[in-house]
């Protein structure tokens, strides 16, 4: 299925069809024309309005998060968002409601812990008098700048870890603080008010983040729709394209203007001659057993780093000694199908945050309707509980984090992963009166063995001027660009859309040349 970490997991439970994400599941509705993404979101025919599943006014009320994201950080003063304090820690095991707008001060947390935490969530004491905030931001880590230019304690640290990881990758001993920063973590408040989120439930309505039923797959099958009208079933228009079969048969035909190859696999990339006076590309895959090669007038590498490198043979040493400074790390997607989620309506929580055990948080995502895929919003009816469970190893360098959490991801059996989530969830819920052998219907397992590029400091900026190693990727090599999202530091789709428009404007220039 094409969509990369963009696709949908799905399942029927009760009749219900279930529909939750494989990876990427957020995202923006770009505002203004001048905004990346714009006239390409306009040209697919995306809506700006979306419909949401009803809460029924006779039951008490909760909030949801619309992504699997917001809640962990950004948008978490809630009396729905829930955090448990488990067996080591300082209070009676259960849980704590809306921890943040509450100030802590149910937290099992000293007072002085307390102090730190509140300091980097709300404090604005200055911390730079510089003119260039990025650039020195990005000469650090963002432990270093939290322990030792804010002087906070390592909880908070330890914290932050496991959510930044979740949205970047690893740990705040391995990544730069500017990517912290571009993600909107904590403790830059007195450096602008352009990443400081309404942390209020309430206030959120300024905001535009979204999540299609099956993630981030909304924006692949409409541009499929729109490059190959035959690919998805039904008339044009969004809901016929969110909800309609795809249509196999109808993506690598000939004589048509878009060739769509699933199950194929480029393994080399190289020009017919030397780069600088190469006509063509040649490209070679294999698909169904067979080796098939063909030439192009120009190629925009739109995979991932960790295989790009590998796949162009002739990529020049510049190139190569740049793409030796991107490092990936894993992670694991997990849906769980529930039957009901009566036993969630009776904390009055919709999301979780825990510091022991598998994973660190989990969410019931408030169910966006599309044409007829309408499923319930209703503690008696089945419903998708999704975690995000990332790996990261403090402490050890930072390509060291990455090759172990591949190894543990990958070596660890289904049969596994699978005790740990339903053991999770009898902590977490059981004496709100979860059973997992009644209530869970299925779990899908989603291990993404590269799923984020890891900016350590240095990434954005190099000193005395030198390009960074993304800026050296953006530029093309012969007849061959690059535009993967990893050129971003953060990946997300509006990004994405940014370096794929560049890669695409730079091999069009090449090939209206010739």
């Amino acid at each position: 299925m094409f969509g990369g970490e963009s696709k949908r997991n799905e399942f029927m439970v009760r009749g219900q069809r279930l529909t939750g994400p494989q990876g990427a599941n957020e995202f923006d509705i770009p505002a203004e024309p001048a905004e990346d993404g714009y006239a390409l979101y306009s040209e697919l025919g995306i809506p700006r309005e979306f419909d949401y599943a009803p809460w029924s006014s006779k039951l008490k009320k909760l909030h949801f998060d619309r992504t699997n994201y917001a809640f962990q950080l950004w948008v978490d003063e809630s009396p729905s968002f829930g955090t448990y304090f488990g067996a080591g820690s300082a209070r009676k095991p259960g849980w704590v409601s809306d921890l943040w707008g509450n100030r802590l001060k149910d937290a099992a947390w000293p007072e002085e812990s307390k102090r730190d935490f509140l300091a980097w969530r709300y404090g604005e004491r200055k911390i730079y008098e510089g003119t260039d905030p990025a650039r020195w931001l990005d000469t650090m880590t963002y432990q270093h700048y939290l322990e030792k230019v804010m002087g906070l304690r390592p909880e908070v640290t330890r914290y932050i870890d496991p959510v930044l990881a979740a949205a970047v990758g690893l740990g705040s001993d391995a990544l730069s603080a500017f990517a912290a920063q571009s993600v909107g973590m904590p403790g830059f408040q007195s450096f602008s008010k352009v990443m400081a989120y309404p942390r209020k439930w309430e206030e959120v309505s300024p905001l535009t983040w979204h999540s299609f039923p099956g993630g981030n797959d909304g924006f692949a099958r409409c541009f499929v729709k729109a490059l190959i009208p035959d690919a998805i079933e039904g008339p044009p228009g969004f809901a016929h394209v969110m909800n309609g079969r795809v249509r196999f048969n109808t993506l690598d035909r000939r004589n048509q203007d878009v060739r769509l190859k699933l199950g194929a696999t480029a393994v080399r990339v190289e020009h017919v001659g030397p780069p600088e006076s190469a006509k063509t590309v040649r490209v070679t895959w294999v698909q169904g057993g067979q080796v098939r090669r063909l030439e192009a007038k120009a190629v925009v590498m739109a995979g991932g780093g960790w295989i790009t490198r590998r796949v162009v043979r002739d990529l020049p040493e510049a190139h190569r000694n740049a793409y030796a400074q991107f490092f990936h790390s894993p992670m694991l997607v997990v849906n769980v199908a529930l039957k009901h989620w009566q036993f969630l309506y009776k904390l009055g929580l919709t999301a979780f945050r825990w510091f022991e055990g598998f994973g660190f948080s989990c969410n019931l995502r408030h169910p966006m309707w599309v044409g007829n895929h309408r499923p319930p919003l209703d503690p008696k009816q089945p419903a998708l509980l999704t975690f995000y469970v990332p790996f990261y190893y403090p402490g050890q360098p930072i390509q060291k984090q990455g090759s172990l959490g591949r190894a543990e991801l990958l070596s660890t059996p289904f049969s596994s992963y699978e005790r740990q989530i339903r053991q999770q969830l009898v902590t977490l819920f059981g004496e709100a009166g979860f059973d997992a052998q009644r209530d869970i219907a299925g779990i899908i397992l989603n291990r993404w063995g590269h799923a984020y590029v890891n900016p350590q400091p240095g990434f954005y900026f190099q000193p005395n001027g030198a390009p960074a190693a993304r800026d050296v990727i953006r530029k093309p090599f012969g007849r061959i660009a690059f535009g993967h999202s990893e050129l971003v530091g953060h990946q997300y789709w509006l990004g994405a859309i940014h370096e794929g428009k560049r890669a695409m404007e730079q091999v069009a220039a090449l090939t209206h040349a010739t």
